[in-house]
């Protein structure tokens, strides 16, 4: 048990705003799974367009979705009105307002609150929005992430729900901005009690060279779209870092988990609840519960007695790189694991490495210690020393 915003939760498992999110169905399997809370599918007043999914999938790099449904108001509320009378779920409210003006902001959040929600969840993320139009230099309305670029904007919209509403409000901010530290920070001041930060880098496949009228499948034409899986997850790791050192702000973070590790670095880095949907879309609802299990399982191996204990671990590490020491040492051999391939001998940098004698030899006076070498190796039989 740990309590975020005020709210208890079970564990600190979130299932993202997704198509995992989208129907009571869905959120029956996620608290079957094991899943702390969910956030719901996004919705509008009335969405802009509707879509269907499309998507580039590359399970060893990551997805692309571009074009999806989302939810109007009356969707969403019975949805969130569902979800709280037949699951035991906490229900994260994700919303989003288009308009000029701050009137729709209020009005969803009010909606979802008496609906049942928890929390409110600001959809400032989205770059499927007014962002990809205005990287094509279109005109773009002010949500989604066009709305979370602007700090100030942030702050306005976290100011007005918090006004119209009394249950938490988690503002969800792109990562397609300068600092992402300013921007939750003015959310803070605006009186939001959290961030969620979660992927969602505006992205493009690559191209087919041999078809290039062909980008994504099903789908006439191409547009940037938000990325997920796991080419999100150093960047998403630096991004919870940010944030939890400068400020305050507690932190739902993401962006490329696919195992119980990966949730436990992102807490480390300072987020106290974790969230994901491209591996359960991928791999299944075993996802989480494997997720889960692995975290019980490594807090009771480790002799963590709560899950804030784990949050922050790694945060007194962080400096300038002024301020680093790097420390000697180099790489070591197991000769009974290494079947002298030559593998590490490739690093195009290197000339501290020979084969000899049936194995690998390391010259320590010509190595750099970059490591390389010993990501590279596919025995196991080097490892820095």
């Amino acid at each position: 048990m740990l309590t975020f915003a005020g709210i208890p939760f079970k564990n600190p498992f979130v299932v993202a705003s997704s198509p995992l999110t989208a129907r009571v169905e869905l959120l029956k399997e996620a608290e079957k799974a094991g899943a702390a809370a969910a956030s719901t599918k996004l919705t509008f007043i009335r969405q802009p367009f509707y879509g269907k999914l499309r998507m580039y999938n590359n399970p060893r790099v990551g997805s692309i979705v571009c074009h999806d449904r989302r939810l109007d108001l009356k969707e969403g509320i019975d949805l969130v009105a569902k979800a709280k009378r037949t699951t035991s779920l906490v229900i994260f409210a994700n919303i989003t307002y288009e308009g000029p003006d701050l009137e729709g902001w209020a009005r969803l959040g009010q909606a979802m609150q008496e609906a049942g929600a928890d929390l409110i969840e600001a959809n400032l993320v989205c770059p499927n929005l007014g962002l990809t139009a205005a990287r094509l230099g279109k005109t773009g309305h002010g949500g989604g992430a066009l709305a979370g670029q602007n700090p100030e904007l942030a702050r306005q919209i976290a100011r007005v729900l918090k006004e119209v509403v009394n249950i938490p409000v988690v503002c969800k901010l792109t990562p397609n901005v300068t600092d992402i530290a300013e921007v939750a920070w003015a959310c803070r001041e605006g009186g939001a009690d959290a961030v969620t930060l979660a992927g969602a880098h505006l992205a493009l496949p690559p191209v087919d060279i041999y078809h290039p009228e062909q980008v994504y499948p099903l789908l006439k034409g191409a547009s940037f779209g938000s990325l997920g899986g796991p080419a999100c997850r150093l960047m998403g790791y630096a991004m919870v870092a940010q944030v939890a050192s400068r400020t305050d702000v507690p932190i739902v973070g993401g962006g490329g988990i696919e195992t119980w590790q990966h949730a436990v670095a992102y807490m480390m880095w300072g987020a106290t609840l974790v969230t994901a949907c491209t591996s359960i879309m991928w791999h299944g609802w075993e996802v989480v519960t494997n997720i889960v299990r692995g975290i019980e399982r490594f807090m009771e191996e480790q002799g963590y007695s709560s899950y804030m204990e784990i949050v922050g671990k790694a945060l007194p590490n962080l400096r300038p790189n002024v301020q680093l020491e790097p420390q000697p040492g180099f790489p070591r051999v197991d000769v009974q694991r290494c079947n002298a391939c030559g593998i590490c001998l490739k690093p195009a940098h290197c000339k501290a490495i020979s084969l000899q004698n049936g194995h690998a030899v390391i010259s320590e006076a010509e190595c750099y210690g970059c490591g390389i070498c010993v990501a590279l190796c596919p025995q196991k039989a080097l490892r820095l020393a």
